[in-house]
C-alpha cells in the first residue's frame, strides 16, 4: 500500500464515522411525541389546582403548577439514574434516588444529573390543559 492509498482509506473511514456518529446524536436529541389534555375540574386532578402540585400522565410526564402559577410540563425520569421525579414546593424538580435537582425550565441545578429534563408544551383554556411536544 502506498501513501495515497492509505490517505484515501484514513480518509473514507473519517468520512464514515462523521457520518454514522452524527446520525446517532440525531436520535438522542429526539423529543418524545405528547399530545394530551388535562380537566382541571376532574378530581384525580386536583393536585394541579395547587401551587406546587404536581402529577404524573402516561408514566412519563409530569405536570406541575409552580409557585409563580404557572403549568410546566417535563420528562418525568432522572436524566441520570432514570428514576421519577417529584416537584417540590420549593420550586424544583428532585429525584429521590440521587437527589438531582432540576430547576422549573428542567436545568440540572445540583446533583449527579448534567442533562436537563425533557420540556414539553403547555397550554392551558380555562379549565383544561393541553400538553404537547
Amino acid at each position: 500500500m502506498n501513501r495515497k492509498q492509505f490517505i484515501k482509506i484514513i480518509g473514507i473511514s473519517a468520512v464514515a464515522f462523521t457520518a454514522f456518529s452524527n446520525l446517532e446524536s440525531c436520535n438522542k436529541d429526539k423529543v418524545p411525541q405528547i399530545d394530551f389534555t388535562i380537566d382541571l375540574n376532574d378530581p384525580a386532578n386536583f393536585d394541579l389546582t395547587t401551587l406546587g402540585g404536581y402529577r404524573v400522565f402516561n408514566s412519563s410526564v409530569i405536570v406541575a403548577k409552580d409557585v409563580n402559577n404557572n403549568y410546566i410540563a417535563f420528562s418525568a425520569y432522572c436524566t441520570y439514574d432514570a428514576c421519577l421525579v417529584e416537584f417540590q414546593t420549593t420550586n424544583e424538580f428532585i429525584c429521590p434516588c440521587c437527589q438531582s435537582h432540576y430547576d422549573t425550565d428542567g436545568n440540572p441545578a445540583f446533583g449527579l444529573a448534567t442533562t436537563p429534563l425533557t420540556k414539553y408544551n403547555v397550554q392551558q383554556i380555562n379549565n383544561m390543559l393541553h400538553v404537547y411536544s
